[in-house]
């Protein structure tokens, strides 16, 4: 899982790519055909139905189907960036991108999340408008269209949902698609509500409430990608628990410049020193640190150094400015 090569006197290093190496690459590599599959199938019928409710906004007056569409927009773009997260994950890195191009789709959230608010505005500034005077709804094709809708969100969740426990990415855009089933469904109430009742602010109403969660899971997506750019922790990521564990090790007496952050969502990194002072048990320690503790904490990509003494400044995080 591991190895290591002499570095001076008294240091090794191990390089891991975690738990991945156990398993058959024939086994990885059908498992991403069919989640590539999976998702290229949720994102056309996501896609394909956002320009229909769009359609159905505009012909029936509806703001409530028109954010809708713009909230289906967000889970085709999150459908979009997972698939192509994982076209280019599989790309080898190269003499200019040592770690690939998975930093991809955080450039690509940063613009989706940014675009979302642009439309947002637009979007608030209509209600704005209808609050004032409301417009008539045409209610039965309104109904047909939010029905239509919520049975194709259902579609995509059940395509994804088989495999949102193996993969992270696909699993964020389940959950993208989970929430607009909650668009769907106020829609859906906003229609019921003016046909029993010719309450047409029912639909202005409901449209506010989809714009409200589109900013929140928007401003959620935006901190997320700005937090991997600025390479914090991985989330859910204890230091603490994994610090301790390292220090658990047969021989290891110190753990120092200890560093972890992601390249993309769901693949971390981690680089750590580790203080061993017996060169009997140096390379057992190399291996249990690469080999066990790192993937054990969700690290697929480890670089670990260790030393028979601690190196003073042994990083440029205390150098002078």
């Amino acid at each position: 899982m591991g190895h290591g090569h002499e570095h001076g006197d008294s240091s090794k290093r191990g390089h891991a790519h975690g738990p991945a190496c156990a398993h058959g690459h024939g086994h990885a590599h059908h498992g991403a055909h069919f989640q590539r599959r999976a998702l290229t199938i949720a994102f056309f019928i996501t896609a394909g139905f956002m320009v229909v409710e769009a359609a159905g906004g505009l012909l029936t007056g509806s703001m409530a189907l028109l954010s809708d569409s713009m909230h289906m927009m967000t889970d085709a773009a999150a459908l979009g960036m997972s698939f192509f997260a994982s076209r280019l994950a599989a790309l080898k890195p190269d003499s200019s991108r040592t770690f690939g191009y998975r930093r991809a789709e955080v450039v690509a959230a940063l613009a989706n999340a940014m675009l979302l608010w642009i439309l947002s505005g637009y979007m608030l500034r209509e209600v704005y408008d209808r609050f004032q005077n409301p417009v008539p709804i045409l209610y039965g094709p309104m109904l047909a269209v939010a029905v239509l809708g919520l049975l194709a969100n259902l579609a995509s969740a059940w395509i994804l949902h088989g495999h949102s426990e193996e993969n992270i990415n696909i699993r964020g855009a389940f959950l993208h698609v989970v929430s607009d089933l909650a668009g769907s469904v106020a829609a859906i109430i906003a229609g019921v509500v003016i046909y029993f009742s010719g309450w047409y602010l029912a639909d202005t109403i409901v449209s506010l409430l989809i714009i409200i969660l589109i900013l929140f899971s928007s401003t959620r997506l935006l901190l997320e990608a700005f937090h991997i750019i600025m390479e914090g922790a991985p989330k859910g990521l204890s230091l603490k628990k994994l610090e301790n564990d390292l220090r658990a090790i047969d021989g290891v007496s110190d753990v120092h410049e200890l560093h972890a952050w992601s390249l993309s969502s769901g693949f971390n990194a981690l680089s750590a020193h580790l203080v061993v002072k017996d060169p009997a048990k140096q390379q057992s320690a190399l291996k249990a640190a690469a080999g066990v503790v790192a993937p054990a904490f969700g690290i697929r990509h480890s670089v670990f150094q260790v030393e028979s003494e601690p190196v003073e400044n042994s990083s440029c995080d205390t150098c002078e400015q």
